[in-house]
């Protein structure tokens, strides 16, 4: 006798074989094999927020002000930050992020006008050979005009060459309130910047770690390539040594007033403070920048 399926049945049957050429032909991935779930991930950022009971910034001559935490991006505080004012040898930061660009530190460079350099010098002459590193020494310690002379003229392209590098650079950083004439911060009309760009370019300054070592040191007897050559450095920044400060850079001309920028770190919360056209430059900013570690606690959000 015949066993005959009903239609359910073999639909059933191949229903089976189907599902299992299924699993022969793509078997199922291990728990190894399945990609892994992302879990989400949480950034922390930690501000400086002003106490509850912050006591106002304190009254300052400069005509402008900008204190900035350059690790979280925020600014603390503000004077006519957009003010386009004269930053005088605060210049050369651009002058040394430049340089940097372009050199290696041991490399050798001449100088071929640094006797013809005008306003502070660390005394080069004509003929000198040093190297990039000493030449930034003697540009961020002792503010020297000579030796950002030198750095300019080596340049590939000449002096002219060097400066349009400076305000392309410029334009790289996003500022627009800033341009540059000269390597040194002489008095120019055309030769300006606002509290605020400079310190995007500070900011810069401090994440070159060549940079960072040079303005911190308060004195130093660089030497040209033979040896034979001495010249001391002392620093022109008279808040080395304050608590927390790691240097950066000083400016004055009779125009410009007095002008400084300071990188300050007290425990691990790094502040910047900006002031051009000041009166008087280090006791300000040593005031300025008390108030903030006294008014400001570093919070999470």
């Amino acid at each position: 006798m015949k066993v005959r399926l009903s239609p359910f049945k073999v639909f059933d049957m191949f229903a089976l074989i189907f599902l299992a050429l299924i699993f022969i032909l793509f078997p199922v991935a291990s728990a190894k094999e399945r990609p892994a779930v992302k879990s989400a991930t949480t950034t922390t950022i930690i501000v400086p927020q002003p106490k509850t009971s912050a006591a106002p910034a304190p009254e300052i001559t400069a005509n402008s002000v900008y204190i900035f935490d350059p690790d979280s991006g925020t600014k603390i505080y503000e004077k006519n930050g957009r003010t386009k004012l004269f930053p005088a040898s605060t210049t050369k930061l651009m002058t040394a992020l430049v340089a940097l660009d372009a050199y290696d530190t041991d490399q050798v460079l001449t100088a071929r006008t640094a006797s013809q350099a005008v306003g502070s010098t660390i005394h080069l002459v004509n003929g000198d050979q040093l190297t990039v590193e000493n030449l930034l020494y003697g540009l961020l310690v002792d503010s020297g005009n000579d030796a950002g002379l030198v750095l300019a003229e080596n340049y590939p392209g000449g002096y002219t060459q060097f400066i349009t590098r400076m305000n392309q650079k410029v334009r790289e950083l996003g500022l627009t309130s800033t341009h540059f004439t000269n390597v040194s911060g002489l008095i120019n009309d055309d030769h300006y910047t606002t509290v605020t760009d400079l310190t995007v370019i500070a900011r810069a300054a401090i994440r070159n770690a060549t940079i960072r070592k040079i303005v911190s040191t308060k004195t130093i007897t660089i030497t040209d390539i033979t040896g034979s050559k001495k010249y001391y450095l002392e620093s022109t920044n008279k808040l080395l040594g304050m608590d927390g400060v790691k240097g950066l850079k000083t400016g004055w001309t009779p125009e410009s007033g007095e002008c400084l920028v300071t990188l300050v770190t007290r425990d691990g919360k790094s502040i910047l403070v900006t002031l051009l056209g000041s009166e008087d430059r280090f006791g300000e900013s040593a005031k300025l920048i008390n108030w903030v570690y006294d008014n400001f606690d570093w919070m999470q959000i």
